[in-house]
């Protein structure tokens, strides 16, 4: 059996979200939709040696690590909107001026500051409900502050009586009513997507850039539909003299949108995970996962097997793919971001900070109905607001649930890729039932093809050399682009950067992730 066939026996099934947007792919079509960038001075020199070479070419001869690549290279403003900003905006003055002279030229002005308002909100690379959330400090401040000036300055068409006797308990009431209103949204709109506004206004991979990546992705599966593995075959012996057959697979992602898709911790263009089935003297070992620059580990007897036509096992492991974030998990499910961090004091303070955001949800909501919701599910289970499953069940009026922090959403409700036989009977979570409709109905694009294509990754195609960032270089480490299947990201403490561990010392990896495992 050779190492195409091999990797063909043991390949994974992919599972993924219903509301995923992106999928393995083929490099090339990346590549030939990126520019390439240098971020250190051996970069800038090195990149003018290969200056009028294609980029498909030169990556591959590149020796330092001081580039990045840019998958999002369209201008994000669209210019000829401003244009015609500017030509009416002048039309409307001169028009206002002729019109109605000064109070004419007062609405053309006004009209056009309102107009560079909404053209600004659909350009800006800002996370778009950072308007939204502006919006909601301004009416809450006005409501507040805007009437004293009223009150305080007795009118000569207006008796104090009426004034005070009338017209302020209605205004009380009108500013009661729509402050509740303004902290409902508050509440519900802008406190669960707060850590990506802060997280938008720092990054390079804004959710404006995430949206664009989308469409860019969309219109390469339109010419390349069927979705790429790179599989890589390593035999080994270890020091107890048993010889060991590592199949990686390796997949790369156009994008990684894990704060859009699931209000998760970062957004980053490029993205490598890959999964790998150990063999021990031929026989099937253990699976191997990426899982945000760590990985898991499932012994072969416990990992879930896809069946074929007749329900029978196959050698193929399912493997459930995180939304956006693009995580490895061997089953189905849904790990709040807590969970990520080991048994710790960090840990209870992230349980803490949910558990106090859901609590505040109950007491400030003004929906009585959802009020109830949340106080019968914990009367009913006995749950102290502060445990990790307190909360799984409540939604709001809207029929919405409650996203607080971060989740790892490994359903596979939605796109799976490989072995086509029985799949009913592979285990699902339903992610609907952790989203807001806004997320979970999103519109995705999806492979018109269900089966791999594979390459051979072990003769090193050029790229696989390529030792920068397969996207855009940011101040936020997470938010940069990831390295290569072959390399790790550069340390400020080593110069130069050396192979992944799974990669050049695959054994090592299998080694470490067992002992963490026990």
């Amino acid at each position: 059996m050779n190492d195409l066939e091999l990797l063909e026996k043991y390949e994974p099934v992919l599972r993924f979200a219903k509301s995923e947007r992106f999928f393995p792919m083929p490099v090339e079509p990346y590549l030939e939709r990126c520019a390439l960038f240098p971020s250190g001075a051996h970069g800038v020199t090195e990149l003018l040696g290969h200056f009028h070479e294609p980029l498909i070419d030169k990556i591959g001869k590149l020796v330092s690590e001081q580039y990045y690549l840019r998958f999002v290279n369209k201008p994000l403003n669209d210019s000829d909107a401003w244009v015609w900003w500017g030509a009416l905006s002048l039309i409307g003055a001169i028009a206002g001026w002729f019109w109605m002279r000064m109070a004419g030229l007062e609405l053309a002005i006004t009209a056009s500051l309102i107009a560079a308002l909404i053209i600004f909100m659909l350009a800006s690379p800002i996370r778009l409900r950072i308007i939204p959330a502006g919006f909601a400090a301004i009416v809450f401040v006005a409501l507040g502050v805007a009437p004293i000036w009223f009150f305080l300055h007795p009118s000569e068409y207006v008796s104090i009586a009426v004034e005070y006797l009338v017209l302020l308990p209605i205004y009380l009431i009108v500013l009661l009513y729509f402050s509740v209103r303004v902290m409902k949204f508050i509440i519900e709109r802008i406190l669960p997507e707060g850590p990506g506004l802060i997280m938008d206004m720092l990054s390079q991979a804004t959710e404006k850039i995430a949206r664009e990546a989308y469409f860019q992705y969309a219109e390469i599966l339109e010419k390349d539909p069927q979705p790429v593995y790179y599989g890589r075959v390593i035999r080994e012996t270890d020091s107890h003299n048993d010889k060991w057959t590592i199949l990686q697979y390796h997949f790369f992602y156009a994008f990684n949108d894990w704060r859009l898709a699931a209000n998760g911790m970062n957004h980053h263009e490029g993205d490598w995970e890959m999964a790998a089935v150990y063999l021990k003297h031929d026989a099937p070992y253990a699976l191997l996962l990426s899982q945000h620059g760590a990985g898991n580990i499932e012994n072969w007897e416990t990992v879930i097997k896809a069946l074929d036509k007749q329900g029978d096992e196959t050698t193929h492991p399912v493997v459930y793919v995180a939304l956006g974030s693009h995580a490895n998990y061997s089953k189905p499910d849904v790990i709040r971001s807590p969970s990520m961090y080991k048994t710790g004091r960090l840990q209870r303070i992230l349980f803490w900070v949910d558990g106090l955001i859901h609590y505040m949800f109950m007491l400030v909501n003004p929906n009585q109905k959802a009020r109830q919701i949340a106080l019968k599910e914990i009367h009913e289970k006995h749950a102290n607001f502060l445990a990790e499953d307190a909360f799984i069940y409540l939604r709001d009026e809207a029929d919405h649930y409650i996203v607080s922090l971060p989740m790892e959403i490994a359903s596979g409700d939605g796109f799976r890729i490989g072995l086509q036989g029985d799949n009913l009977k592979e285990g699902v979570v339903k992610s609907s039932s952790y989203l807001k409709r806004i997320m979970s109905d999103r519109k995705t694009s999806r492979p018109k093809v269900k089966e791999w294509r594979r390459v051979l990754l072990n003769y090193e195609p050029a790229w696989v050399q390529y030792k920068g960032l397969w996207g855009v270089k940011s101040l936020l480490v997470e938010e940069s682009g990831p390295p290569g299947p072959k390399w790790d990201r550069p340390s400020k403490n080593q110069p130069g950067v050396n192979p992944r561990v799974r990669w050049g010392r695959p054994l090592d990896w299998l080694e470490e992730l067992e002992s963490h495992k026990h």
